[in-house]
C-alpha cells in the first residue's frame, strides 16, 4: 500500500480497533541476543534468560525466533534444545534484541486482520536500526504472516511506545511520541490524528511526566 508523504492524511476505516495487549495472540516475536547487542558482556546470562522466556511462550502457543545472523547464534540455540514443534527460527539479522519496538503492530479491520509496518530509527536516530527496521517486510516476504502488511514507513513509531484498552483509547508519553528525532517535521495534532485513523481511536492520551535518566526509549 503507498502512503501519502503526509502523515496526517493517511487514509484508513472506521471500522479498526487495536487490540488491548492482554487479548489472545497468534505468536509471538523474539530477537535472540548476540555479540553485536547491547548484551554482548553478559551474552550466556541474556541467552538463558531469552531461552526461558521462548520455553515459556512455546508452552502456551507459537513463537517465532530471529537468529541472525546465524554465525552469531545457531551453537547457542542448540545448546537450549527447543522443541522445534512450538518455535520457528528465522535467519535474518537484526541490530539489537527489541522485537516488540520494531516488530509488526496488529489491528482488526472490517472482520479481519492487519499488520501494520511502522519505521523503526533506533528511538529517536541512537543507535543502527537498518537491520532491525527491515524485520517486518522480510518477515512477510517469507510467508509468515496470514494477513496482509500494511506499508506505514513514513511515520516512526514503536511498539512498546503504546498501549491500548481495546476500546478505542490509547495511552503514550509526550517525550516518546512527541521528540523531535521521530515526526518532528508533525506536530502533535497531525500525530493525534495520524494515530487515530491508523488505530480507528476515538481517544488519545498523553502523558507529560515520567521521564527516567538513561532511558534510551524516551519514556515508553
Amino acid at each position: 500500500m503507498n502512503m501519502t508523504n503526509n502523515p496526517s492524511v493517511a487514509t484508513t476505516t472506521a471500522s479498526r480497533r487495536l487490540p488491548a495487549e492482554w487479548e489472545n495472540q497468534d505468536c509471538v516475536i523474539l530477537a535472540w541476543p548476540h555479540e553485536n547487542t547491547d548484551w554482548a558482556y553478559i551474552l550466556p546470562e541474556a541467552r538463558r534468560c531469552i531461552a526461558e522466556i521462548v520455553r515459556a511462550i512455546a508452552d502456551a502457543g507459537e513463537c517465532v525466533a530471529l537468529v541472525g545472523p546465524a554465525e552469531f547464534c545457531l551453537d547457542s540455540i542448540r545448546e537450549q534444545n527447543f522443541d522445534s514443534s512450538r518455535v520457528r527460527f528465522f535467519d535474518l539479522p537484526t541490530n539489537d534484541t527489541w522485537a516488540r519496538d520494531f516488530g509488526p503492530i496488529t489491528v482488526e479491520s472490517d472482520g479481519s486482520k492487519l499488520l501494520l509496518d511502522f519505521k523503526f530509527n533506533g528511538w529517536g536516530l541512537k543507535f543502527a536500526a537498518d537491520k532491525d527496521n527491515l524485520i517486518t517486510s522480510r518477515l512477510n516476504a517469507l510467508g509468515l504472516f496470514a494477513h496482509r502488511v500494511e506499508n506505514r514507513l513514513n511515520f516512526v513509531l514503536e511498539g512498546g511506545s503504546i498501549e491500548s484498552d481495546g476500546k478505542d483509547t490509547l495511552l503514550t508519553t509526550a517525550e516518546c511520541l512527541l521528540s523531535p528525532n521521530r515526526n518532528g517535521q508533525c506536530s502533535r495534532e497531525e500525530i493525534s490524528e495520524y494515530l487515530r485513523k491508523a488505530f480507528g481511536l476515538n481517544h488519545i492520551l498523553y502523558l507529560n511526566h515520567g521521564a527516567l535518566i538513561g532511558d534510551d526509549t524516551d519514556s515508553h
